[in-house]
């Protein structure tokens, strides 16, 4: 019925959204988005609704990167969307972009002091700060130890190097000399 509905002429954006709702529920990502697509720029339409429906099939298609631009996008037309920018910090923390889940994560809490998820949403946030943290520990070790092996492989070839040189000074040259040169017969006995 939605399917015809959106054939006929002025058609209403509801339609566009509840036949995108309904290929989603029935697990036609790919058709869910192209009518939420169709439907977004329609008369009345909620651009930004429309959008994080977008992203949510995307997120179904385990396409992250994908719902994270439709999700940003939603942000783009109403920055206070705060099912937006909760599904994209769960995004991000699917793409491991700690930084960015967590920022997100924080607005959304200050967007909306009293959700239902409040509590949960803190212990990730509390999850996501020590993450970051041991992640930053681990970086500027790594790099302690890269600039440590830097030093000693510099170290080695300066020894190389020094070696090399105070070998050669103890070398001495050779040339040729115009010392006398025998001179052989071209008679040669071969005895059997």
């Amino acid at each position: 019925m939605l399917e015809a509905a959106i054939a006929g002429e002025s058609v209403d954006y509801k339609a566009y959204l509840y036949l995108g709702i309904a290929y989603e529920q029935l697990g036609f990502y790919d058709k869910a988005i192209e009518a939420l697509k169709q439907g977004m720029d329609k008369k009345g339409a909620d651009r930004g609704m429309f959008l994080v429906n977008i992203g949510n099939n995307y997120v179904r298609k385990q396409e992250s990167k994908e719902a994270v631009a439709y999700y940003s996008k939603a942000l783009e037309v109403n920055s206070s969307n705060t099912s937006a920018l909760r599904n994209r910090a769960n995004e991000y923390l699917r793409l491991e972009e700690y930084d960015k889940a967590l920022n997100d994560y924080k607005l959304y809490l200050s967007l909306e002091p009293d959700a239902y998820q409040n509590e949960r949403i803190e212990k990730v946030i509390a999850l996501l700060e020590n993450k970051i943290d041991k992640i930053a520990k681990q970086k500027l070790e790594e790099e302690r130890k890269r600039l440590a092996e830097e030093k000693k492989q510099q170290e080695l070839l300066d020894s190389v190097l020094n070696s090399l040189s105070n070998a050669s000074e103890d070398t001495t040259n050779l040339s040729a000399g115009s010392e006398d040169v025998e001179q052989y017969s071209d008679n040669f006995d071969i005895v059997d």
